[in-house]
């Protein structure tokens, strides 16, 4: 089987990586769609492609924001992009967002991701009730909709390093108890709900922001809202997979308070390496196999946010202890059950285009 991931986003997000090369070992053949072209990108960019199925994994690459005034031309031109380019191959998509980040109140944008689900052969759901809401958000059939967990982005990083080791490299305390947020700094991620509660409440605890901001402009506001607050460390750069190690091994626990998201790469990230974790009961969709002891959830940053970082902080971190969700989302594992999927959407009538 001929199979075409896109977009292209191989180089920032291992998931693809990962995932592709999971199914070369199933004999799968996958491609990666590279570049852009304008007017009709995605329909354009397969026309001297020849495959049996397109994966795309972030419809949003076809309609990205520009900030000038074709961006409306670009979401409202995808449905006709799409449907050139379905007449030639079947469709797979993965559920990763019900709206794209940062981009919910854009005219189409939420739309045009659903349109995509609708004319999936199959849907991928990270969790049975992910499955749930994309079929009640987007009107797609359930039985077009498979679960597959979220594979293991911890096997990029190596072996775990001692705490203070990795803290003595990060220059940071090796006495005191650490939070983490880490991954890209962007205004979905509530990290300024955080700043602002670390700054009131002033927890005996150091809150380590570490990750590459999305612009100049988001990096200075995140600045000013940490201020001088003397338990707050910012570490505005992008993570590689050895820093990513180090900060992790570094932390006592991670904190996720997600405005909204559907899938955290991040948050399946941290349960891998078996570090405590502190989220709010509205991420429902990003599930452990709850109750789980690494998860704190809190209701609200104002009412129960303060004992679930306590506990979270108490709770010792055990990469071995997680062993068993390393299995359980083990990428020959994930691949297999996505190649079933691949195979279902093959052989079913197309969907009503």
């Amino acid at each position: 089987m001929d199979v075409i991931f896109a977009p292209d986003w191989s180089d920032g997000v291992p998931y693809q990586r990962l995932l592709a090369s999971g199914l070369r070992e199933h004999g799968v053949n996958v491609r990666f769609l590279y570049g852009y072209k304008r007017l009709l990108p995605l329909s354009r960019a397969l026309r001297q492609e020849k495959a049996d199925l397109l994966h795309l994994h972030w419809p949003e690459a076809y309609f990205p924001p520009r900030k000038d005034r074709w961006d409306w031309w670009r979401r409202a031109r995808f449905r006709v992009d799409l449907l050139l380019t379905l007449q030639n191959i079947r469709l797979a998509t993965t559920g990763h967002n019900l709206a794209p980040h940062n981009r919910a109140r854009e005219a189409f944008a939420t739309t045009n991701v659903g349109y995509a689900y609708r004319c999936s052969d199959v849907v991928f759901a990270h969790s049975e009730i992910a499955k749930t809401r994309l079929a009640e958000t987007f009107s797609v059939p359930p039985q077009r909709i498979d679960v597959v967990p979220h594979g293991d982005l911890s096997v990029t990083l190596g072996e775990p390093v001692p705490v203070h080791a990795a803290r003595e490299k990060l220059q940071l305390p090796q006495e005191r108890k650490i939070a983490l947020i880490f991954g890209m700094v962007e205004p979905y991620k509530g990290q300024e709900e955080v700043i602002n509660w670390w700054r009131k409440a002033n927890p005996d605890a150091l809150l380590v922001i570490a990750g590459k901001p999305m612009n100049a402009e988001y990096r200075e506001h995140i600045r000013a809202q940490i201020g001088d607050a003397p338990n707050i460390v910012a570490r505005f750069e992008w993570l590689d997979d050895t820093m990513l190690r180090d900060y992790l091994c570094a932390a006592d626990c991670t904190i996720f308070n997600y405005r909204k998201i559907f899938t955290s790469g991040a948050a399946n990230l941290a349960r891998s390496w078996g570090i405590p974790m502190v989220l709010p009961k509205r991420l429902d969709t990003v599930v452990f196999d709850e109750p789980c002891p690494l998860a704190h959830r809190f209701e609200s940053i104002d009412t129960d946010f303060e004992p679930c970082l306590r506990n979270a902080l108490a709770t010792p971190q055990d990469f071995k202890s997680a062993a068993g969700w390393r299995e359980t989302t083990d990428w020959s594992r994930v691949a297999g059950l996505t190649l079933e999927g691949y195979r279902r959407a093959m052989k079913g009538p197309r969907p009503r285009l």
